[in-house]
């Protein structure tokens, strides 16, 4: 089912489905109304203890109807009240369940001060429409009604989704306006999974500004002091508690949703066998220690404990603590192994390699290579692409339908910044001139300080038509300038190319009102 033309160059937050999906929504989102309006009136409390799971949405067919409620809620994580934004009350945010094939029918109700759309982090589906359109604005007190379709070819895996409205994605996502979504399927391509428990770890953290906590606090909150103004947690939960037993097998899906924050996580005695990353399957296990999780990214890992006793899940280069409680990394954990503590596990044998879902790049025939430079603006918090910052008005590169491309990404700056690119995944050719290994397909991918990351994709999936965004997704980056529009077109279907020009507010320049965005008014 595709919205009509219409619908896609203005679309109005007010706009129905078809019958047929509007149905399924509403019988949903009555419900959810109904449960978030509860919610929201009910007072703030504090979120402690065993490992918290978060409320699932799913559905036995095809179609997975929800309605998500953005409202203003008080969150309290680790003694510290902030000011969120959350999806149906719910900080670490709903999850939704989905088949390749299927579709994603969301009610998007907005009930905080200021706009919001929905972006689907890794999806291969239409940025046009009804669909993964960050085109879209849902005013205050207005509603849309989202039809996602996931295509079959979508690699089975994990996801997120969060609002996109340029100039203030920092702070939506930092108040909580995410959440999880996971393909379904992996364990078709990686058996070792099926029977393991299956644990979804979402990271979040926020700084806490003024207006996050409010100016008093900011200032005087000794819980503050002690997290360095630093606040993260794990499914809400400032800290959890995990019970494994020894040489028992998990399998782990990491999520980090910050807005702009690293995550670098470590058990002793542990060792994290990678089978994924962001979303898309690896072509064989990679075995590790640490877990450098930049924002925007995604792991999955099989994790084996070792023999009893309690262990700390860590997140290194993160101060908590004051004076001689001084600590350079934070427990958000612990995890308690219980069993024999004397009996030796065998680490079983090496999965042999799995078959990528995508050609390997590296032999095709490139039609356009292009150089693309992250920097800063010397003395100012502006950040450029190419020497220019992001305007809605302009389209800054245009590939034909059938293209595959080589970019160059560099990072000409001291500071840290990531690449996004909506709609596709993409290859990594070589990091600062160092060739890398086809055995895995990214979305996101961090970018050395002073290096480069040469990257190549594949613009042949007819579903990505349109016009979307490629970006930093350190979200302060991106939202002081660092993004840039990408139009992908038919020539044979010129019809079926990009919507006209996003129409501006009158009297809003490019960088003082949220962007990319069909205004209405």
């Amino acid at each position: 089912m595709r919205p009509d033309r219409a619908a896609c160059s203005s679309v109005h937050p007010s706009r129905r489905l078809p019958a047929r999906a509007a149905g399924l929504v509403l019988a949903v989102g009555l419900a959810g109304l109904t449960a978030a309006a509860a919610r929201a009136d009910a007072p703030a409390t504090p979120v402690t203890g065993d490992f918290r799971s978060l409320p699932e949405v799913s559905a036995r067919g095809l179609d997975v109807p929800v309605t998500l409620v953005a409202e203003p809620k008080d969150v309290v994580v680790d003694g510290v009240t902030l000011h969120g934004y959350v999806f149906n009350g719910e900080y670490g945010g709903p999850v939704l369940r989905v088949r390749p094939g299927g579709r994603l029918l969301i009610h998007l109700v907005n009930r905080i001060d200021q706009p919001i759309n929905l972006h689907f982090h890794g999806s291969h589906g239409s940025p046009l429409g009804h669909g993964d359109n960050v085109h879209i604005l849902v005013s205050p007190g207005e509603s849309f009604d989202y039809v996602m379709d996931v295509p079959r070819s979508q690699p089975p895996g994990l996801y997120w989704y969060h609002t996109h409205i340029h100039g203030n994605v920092e702070e939506l996502v930092s108040r909580g306006l995410t959440g999880t979504i996971i393909v379904e399927g992996l364990e078709a391509r990686v058996p070792e999974v099926r029977d393991l428990k299956q644990r979804l770890v979402v990271l979040k953290s926020f700084s806490a500004t003024p207006t996050a906590v409010g100016a008093d606090t900011a200032e005087t909150d000794p819980n503050l002091k002690r997290l360095h103004g630093v606040v993260q947690s794990i499914n809400g939960a400032a800290h959890s508690e995990i019970t494994m037993a020894a040489g028992g097998r998990e399998f782990w899906r990491i999520t980090n949703q910050s807005a702009n924050d690293y995550y670098h996580l470590s058990i002793k005695g542990f060792r994290f066998r990678i089978v994924a990353l962001d979303g898309a399957v690896t072509g064989q296990d990679l075995p590790v220690d640490k877990l450098d999780i930049g924002p925007a990214m995604r792991v999955e890992a099989v994790v084996e404990a070792p023999a009893a006793g309690d262990y700390p899940l860590l997140s290194g280069t993160t101060l908590t603590g004051t004076g001689r409680n001084l600590r350079t990394s934070r427990e958000l954990a612990m995890i308690h192994v219980t069993g024999p503590a004397a009996a030796a596990t065998t680490a079983p044998p090496p999965a042999p390699p799995r078959p990528m879902m995508a050609a390997d790049l590296r032999t095709a025939t490139i039609t356009a290579t292009r150089t693309l430079s992250f920097a800063q603006r010397p003395g100012e918090e502006v950040y450029t692409i190419n020497g220019k910052t992001f305007d809605h008005r302009r389209v800054d590169v245009r590939v034909p339908l059938g293209s595959i491309e080589e970019w160059v990404i560099r990072n000409d700056s001291d500071d840290m910044h990531s690449f996004h690119i909506h709609q596709v995944h993409f290859q990594v050719v070589s990091i600062n001139g160092v060739p890398q290994p086809f055995d895995r397909l990214l979305d996101t991918v961090r970018l050395p300080e002073r290096g480069q990351v040469v990257i190549r994709i594949a613009f042949t999936d007819p579903k990505i038509v349109g016009r979307f965004m490629f970006h930093c997704h350190v979200l302060k980056h991106e939202d002081k300038g660092m993004m840039q529009m990408i139009e992908v077109y038919d020539p044979k279907h010129p019809e079926r190319s990009a919507e006209p020009p996003p129409t501006a507010m009158p009297g809003m320049d490019h960088m003082s009102m949220p962007q990319g965005m069909d205004m209405h008014p």
